[in-house]
């Protein structure tokens, strides 16, 4: 903030005690709002000074409170950033000196606790030398703040926690104690006007490690309170009880008790999927997503433990709630048709691509020089559909096979996301599903016309494929007969046998490529048996990219792992495709895709060794 001309520390203090009263509904927002709206009306009576210190005021306890943090406690509470201007709220650092000596000029005659805790915390936190004695007013106002659901949310318990962690910082154990001892009496407390006061207190204690000699008691009655709950159908409030239950009971080793939290949780999930169970996709999917949760929970019962609770029949039972209500959702779920497009031209320009080739060789040189994807291409493109389409990042997706099951998930990116690492995993996601849509267009709009032209001016054999992989250098030794096969069925048109004999083919192609290049693609277990790994570990190895590149790395994943692609090396592996999927467009661009990397890699090593 610039350096403005300040008023009297009196005629501050004065006005602030004024104007700062409880009760203040939304904590220091509110606060913040109060101390903005005079300074508008002294500015307009020409009290600059008296309002240069008001907006002072209103900056400073607009910070949000991040008590989780010891070095920066207070953060901007709004910012904006696009790619011709950013501007953000102020934190501590924007402050000068002469502001800094200001507030320590007014902080002691500030009577509201909320407004002198924020002052004493900040001098503590930006002043150096550090002086004790703002921590220890910070510490005193704070744990003036009443104990109560009303005014607990939002500033209050973020306070207090602030509180705790002062006091520990300043070594200040009997302060600690007199914490302990408030928030104990608070919790034993019954809110009656809010169903979640004894949590939110409990989590407190928690996470601050408070009472540790009391934890079993306080477990305890969490546990009740999450019961009362149950019995009364409010499922979401009771698993929130036995989460905190079972996180004390598993810190005081109390096993028995925490499974019985566990498994209490559990049983709020399943009923709550019967209750969510309806002829509408709303209530599908929430029973779905309920009996999965179910499902998470009971898996984490020790084996030793499960035949006591009878816990594998309960898994059995949620399974077939989960197939139910999956193939239900399907069933409900409406199709959208998006208009036809017209590719007649796109058709019409690929046949005319690989027509009229003097022989095979070059025709299918033409036929394989379809452009093939470039990933950084699709990102751009991809984050400004985001940018463009922002409703569309809001909200995860869930997505679902055809026989109902749960394959992916794909998190929202929210309004003011970035292009850092925290979101690339859902900026990759839409990556993907864009080049799902351009691989229907390429295998309809291309790739099957060109082919179809290619049968009708040449005659493809098997043994013309065989000898075109021995003569491939990317094609392992001993793998021609196999790999030659599964293009063959291609050219068949057969591409539900082609991909099954294609998929385990690539991953040894790949296999073999990244150890030809020094990369250990196996894992000894604990017994010492060495294990190769699969096609989705290969892919993600650290030097997979420098060995396939960017590009070729990114089509392998889209097309064979992703589980949101095609996923075709895993469906193959367990036996999901059936006689309609496995000659879906995936199969189709992935025999392509292959037979494109074996023919252009044998016309690159013919083209080396005329230059040598």
């Amino acid at each position: 903030m610039s350096d403005l001309v300040l008023c009297s520390a009196n005629e501050f203090i004065a006005k602030s005690n004024e104007i700062i009263k409880p009760p203040i509904e939304y904590g220091y927002q509110s606060i913040s709002a109060i101390f903005g709206r005079n300074e508008k009306i002294e500015r307009e009576k020409g009290s600059e000074p008296l309002a240069n210190a008001l907006q002072l005021a209103s900056a400073i306890c607009s910070m949000r409170l991040n008590p989780s943090s010891i070095n920066n406690p207070f953060t901007a509470i709004a910012s904006y950033n696009d790619l011709k201007e950013s501007w953000r709220s102020t934190i501590p650092d924007d402050l000068t000196d002469e502001q800094l000596n200001f507030v320590a000029d007014v902080y002691i005659e500030m009577t509201d606790p909320m407004v002198k805790a924020r002052f004493a915390d900040l001098l503590w936190l930006c002043v150096s030398p550090r002086k004790i004695e703002y921590a220890k007013t910070a510490i005193e106002n704070y744990m003036l703040l009443s104990i109560d659901p009303i005014t607990w949310q939002p500033d209050i318990g973020h306070c207090w926690e602030r509180c705790i962690q002062l006091t520990r910082q300043t070594n200040n154990n009997q302060e600690i104690q007199s914490i302990e001892s408030i928030l104990k009496i608070a919790f034993k407390k019954g809110y009656s006007d809010s169903p979640f006061m004894n949590l939110w207190l409990a989590e407190i204690i928690g996470r601050n490690h408070l009472l540790r000699n009391e934890l079993t008691e306080i477990a305890e009655e969490l546990y009740g309170h999450g019961i009362n709950f149950l019995n009364s159908s409010n499922y979401g409030q009771a698993r929130d009880y036995f989460d905190v239950a079972e996180e004390f009971f598993r810190a005081q080793r109390e096993d028995d008790k925490w499974l019985n939290c566990l498994l209490s949780s559990a049983l709020c999930f399943v009923l709550e999927g019967d209750s969510k169970v309806t002829n509408n996709i709303q209530g599908q999917m929430a029973a779905n997503h309920n009996y999965e949760n179910a499902l998470q929970a009971y898996r984490k019962v020790p084996k030793a433990k499960r035949s006591s609770y009878a816990v594998d029949e309960k898994i059995s039972s949620l399974r077939d709630k989960i197939i139910e209500t999956g193939q239900s959702l399907l069933d409900e779920i409406p199709v959208f048709r998006l208009p036809g497009v017209d590719i007649t031209d796109i058709v019409k320009a690929s046949i005319e691509h690989v027509s009229d080739k003097q022989d095979l060789s070059r025709a299918l040189l033409y036929f394989t020089g379809f452009p093939s994807p470039i990933y950084q291409d699709l990102r751009s493109q991809a984050i400004e559909n985001l940018q463009q389409y922002f409703l569309s990042s809001l909200f995860g997706n869930i997505h679902y096979s055809g026989n109902g099951r749960v394959t992916a998930k794909t998190p929202a990116l929210g309004l003011d996301y970035k292009t850092d690492e925290e979101n690339e995993p859902a900026i990759f996601n839409k990556v993907i599903q864009d080049f799902q849509l351009n691989m229907q267009f390429m295998v309809q709009g291309s790739i099957v016309p060109a082919l179809n032209q290619i049968l009708m001016d040449f005659r493809v054999t098997k043994d013309y494929l065989i000898q075109l992989c021995k003569h491939s250098p990317l094609v392992p030794e001993g793998r021609e007969y196999l790999l030659a096969s599964a293009l063959w069925s291609g050219f068949e048109h057969d591409f539900r046998n082609s991909i099954h004999l294609l998929a385990p083919q690539v991953e040894d192609l790949i296999r073999t490529r990244l150890k030809s290049n020094g990369v250990h693609t196996t894992t000894i277990d604990r017994d010492g048996i060495e294990n190769e790994n699969g096609l989705s570990t290969l892919l993600k190895h650290e030097h997979a990219e420098n060995i396939l590149g960017e590009d070729l790395l990114f089509e392998l994943k889209a097309v064979f792992t992703e589980s949101i692609g095609g996923n075709l090396r895993n469906s193959v592996a367990h036996g999901l495709l059936d006689d309609q999927s496995s000659s879906a467009n995936a199969s189709v661009y992935a025999w392509w895709m292959i037979l494109r990397l074996v023919v252009r890699s044998l016309f690159k090593f013919e083209t080396t060794e005329s230059k040598e």
